[in-house]
């Protein structure tokens, strides 16, 4: 439902609640309830209950931006490239029309959609999005990266899964050992952080994975910046896509509060304990990014040290010590998250009140991507 207070003019919806009322005569009537929506809200996109409910479950209510103009050309059935800082709720954008076009599990039918995300973690968080979102429908999800038990995918893919979320490596590896595994039943392909699957060395792989899917298929690109190569590979996997550009790569949210602090190098450590004690909300979501491995290791046993619950992750951590570690920074048990740039890009955490530069990035749009996920 719209916010209180929002100026929105209000539009009538007729909601059929499937019901009969007698009348006094034996065919009885439809019973028709005239309810009212404001423009712009979940309920006026033509979603279907199932995914309606899953939105109310997950707490949603308004689309962001990117939200509200990508998903009616989705829903349309049309390709569409999303542009979209970090942040900006790109991930619902194309999970909602997923689960409008597949809205029930096909008990014989192959995989229907493939989810493509550079890092092992950005996929477990997009997995974890489709089933919160997808709670009242019975669809059934494979998750498919590194690290994680074979067996355990295998087991996955022989429940006949209706999405496939997968990192590229790991796709093709199971779609080489496994001959009766195929994507020509997907009918719905995205690729998430588009930019960093390129960035990341991936851009063979993806083409490889191009050529398996069908070419009746609804292909969505998501991406903060877009590259030549990037466009290239738009341009022949694509068909006619619909642009959706919500700003421009070098710009970060106007509601978000910018400070700078300067300090001698060697009294950078003691200006963060200063910080995190002194400045910022006792407790409040917080997280550091260190240029290092080393560095945040440091910081970590300085932190706590000082009595300042902290955590590290970087990417010489196991993949358990790092899914720990990002578990208790959610759950609010460690409020500081000292991080290297592994960590920059597709950071799931839903309330996260301060981003600390304590090793300033070397490129604008890095500093960017760190930013934007306050």
């Amino acid at each position: 439902m719209a916010a209180p207070g929002s100026d929105a003019a209000d539009v009538d919806a007729t909601v059929d609640f499937g019901w009969e009322e007698a009348d006094g005569s034996k065919s009885g009537r439809r019973r028709k309830l005239q309810r009212k929506f404001k423009p712009g809200t979940f309920e006026t996109m033509g979603l279907s209950d199932a995914v309606l409910k899953g939105v109310r479950r997950a707490g949603y209510r308004l689309p962001t931006p990117i939200q509200r103009k990508a998903i009616p050309p989705i829903l349309q059935g049309l390709d569409v490239v999303g542009m979209a800082r970090t942040g900006s709720g790109k991930t619902a954008a194309f999970v909602l029309p997923l689960l409008q076009k597949l809205a029930a599990h096909s008990p014989k039918a192959p995989p229907r959609a493939l989810l493509l995300s550079p890092t092992r973690e950005l996929a477990l968080q997009t997995a974890r999005v489709v089933r919160d979102l997808g709670r009242a429908t019975d669809l059934r999800v494979a998750t498919l990266v590194g690290g994680d038990s074979l067996e355990a995918q295998f087991a996955e893919l022989a429940a006949h899964p209706d999405v496939l979320v997968a990192t590229p490596g790991r796709l093709l590896h199971h779609l080489d050992e496994i001959a009766t595994l195929s994507l020509q039943g997907v009918c719905y392909a995205v690729f998430d952080e588009a930019d960093r699957l390129f960035e990341m060395g991936f851009a063979d792989q993806l083409r490889d994975i191009l050529s398996r899917l069908a070419g009746s298929r609804q292909t969505l690109l998501f991406s903060a910046t877009m590259p030549a190569a990037l466009a290239a590979f738009a341009s022949a996997g694509l068909k006619a896509p619909e642009l959706v550009r919500l700003d421009a790569e070098s710009r970060l949210s106007p509601d978000l509060g910018l400070a700078f602090f300067t300090v001698r190098p060697e009294e950078r450590a003691a200006a963060l304990l200063f910080v995190l004690k002194y400045v910022l909300a006792p407790d409040a979501p917080t997280v550091v990014f260190a240029a290092t491995k080393h560095a945040v290791e440091l910081l970590v046993a300085l932190l706590r040290a000082e009595g300042i619950r902290a955590l590290g992750v970087h990417g010489g951590l196991d993949q358990t010590g790092r899914t720990s570690a990002l578990a208790r920074f959610r759950s609010g048990r460690c409020p500081v998250l000292v991080v290297t740039d592994v960590a920059a890009r597709g950071l799931d955490i839903p309330t996260l009140d301060n981003v600390v530069n304590y090793d300033f990035p070397a490129k604008p749009k890095l500093f960017v991507h760190r930013a934007g996920r306050a």
